[in-house]
């Protein structure tokens, strides 16, 4: 009987090693396959992420910035504000009789209200009450299908003004057909050439969507 349970000890003590090695290696096994699945689900992520992000850049779409959005001349107005809708803008203007020769031009929605627009920005002027501030822009007329709507850009950029020079009553084909009218109501306005040059703008822009104003 001793021999029986020496036996018996010695293939339980066997078992329990056996057991214990085969239960170590499982749990070894077991973090293996763990770490592996967590760094390829890790990697996937990463990969993920960049091409999402890949994506976002490549919508082909441009996004205007200050100064460079067109290919139209540059131009420097004087700002006093800016509101999202034009009764504001318009209730801004009668509060403030400085800015009686004031006009709001809207760009994309917003609405902005400027004192005077000048091809070179050392010539802006700035008034104190209200404050204004510089506003770089460009004016494009490329998808206007119209000649004379297509050229004001250039017309305007014209740093010698001639063509703003309504006094000459002479007919120009290259122009809208209410040039001088526009420019003689402009003038009434104001004689400062910078303010006729933003009402003759601003009327033109309102009645042409293809004359784009980029910031």
């Amino acid at each position: 009987m001793k021999i029986v349970s020496h036996v018996m000890k010695k293939q339980i003590f066997r078992a329990m090693v056996i057991g214990g090695v085969v239960g170590l290696f499982g749990v070894a096994l077991f973090l293996g396959i763990l770490q592996a699945s967590t760094k390829f689900s890790l990697k996937n992520d990463s990969t993920e992420v960049a091409t999402k992000s890949n994506n976002g850049n490549s919508t082909g779409e441009t996004i205007p910035t200050a100064g460079g959005a067109t290919n139209g001349p540059m131009f420097f107005a004087s700002q006093a504000g800016v509101y999202s809708n034009y009764e504001s803008a318009s209730s801004f203007l009668s509060e403030h009789p400085s800015l009686k020769e004031s006009a709001i031009v809207e760009v994309e929605g917003k609405f902005y209200i400027w004192t005077s627009v000048v091809t070179d920005e050392s010539q802006l002027v700035f008034l104190k009450d209200p404050a204004t501030f510089k506003k770089a822009f460009t004016l494009s007329g490329d998808s206007c299908k119209e000649a004379t709507i297509a050229e004001l850009p250039s017309v305007l950029a014209d740093k010698n003004a001639t063509k703003l020079n309504f006094k000459d009553k002479s007919k120009d084909s290259t122009l809208p057909a209410d040039w001088q009218s526009i420019g003689a109501a402009a003038s009434s306005i104001s004689t400062d050439i910078s303010i006729v040059r933003l009402q003759v703008l601003a009327h033109y822009q309102s009645k042409n969507a293809c004359l784009q104003v980029k910031f």
